[in-house]
């Protein structure tokens, strides 16, 4: 038995029922409010943490790309060469 709340139980609508623009609007509202009271803002060590996850992406995805573009440079000058 998963610890998780069911949230089926918390809305009001029926699942087989087709909403209307406005009670879409309505649950996408009630869920927002309760992700927000629940969500948490990071301490400074979990921010820090996040950064450094983010700039050692950044600097793979900048080598790897740098590395392709030398690869097709060498070989478009060796293909104009021949």
């Amino acid at each position: 038995m998963s610890q998780y709340p069911h949230y089926e139980k918390y809305s009001k609508y029926d699942k087989g029922k087709k909403l209307s623009i406005y009670e879409r609007l309505g649950v996408f509202f009630q869920n927002t409010k309760r992700i927000m009271k629940i969500a948490n803002k990071p301490d400074r060590k979990e921010y820090l943490l996040i950064f450094k996850i983010c700039g050692i992406g950044l600097l793979l995805l900048g080598g790897i790309s740098f590395v392709i573009q030398i690869i097709w440079t060498v070989i478009n000058d060796v293909l104009q060469i021949g």
